[in-house]
């Protein structure tokens, strides 16, 4: 497995590891094919990912956005219970 670091490569690598091509991703998320094309590309054509689009791809590879943004190399989507956060009445 490659050692991806940049958000483009890692939305390639997740794209690659489920054996899709852009236009499945496009017709399984709802993205446009340029769309995700653009965010995987590593040059001066590189599109930013609008928010919507980042959880949408979080959620579809169940991964979390700081693994997309490259803050973790954590891949493992960790839905933590509530319980477990130990915040306080008020924050909840």
């Amino acid at each position: 497995m490659l050692r991806a670091t940049t958000i483009q490569e890692r939305l390639w690598e997740l794209r690659k590891d489920k054996g899709l091509n852009l236009e499945e991703l496009a017709q399984q998320t709802g993205i446009s094919k340029s769309a995700l094309g653009s965010y995987e590309n590593d040059n001066d054509e590189y599109k930013e990912i609008n928010h919507g689009s980042l959880l949408k791809l979080a959620d579809f590879y169940q991964v979390s956005v700081d693994y997309l943004l490259g803050l973790t190399n954590n891949r493992k989507y960790e839905n933590t219970p509530i319980e477990e956060l130990h915040l306080s009445d008020e924050v909840v």
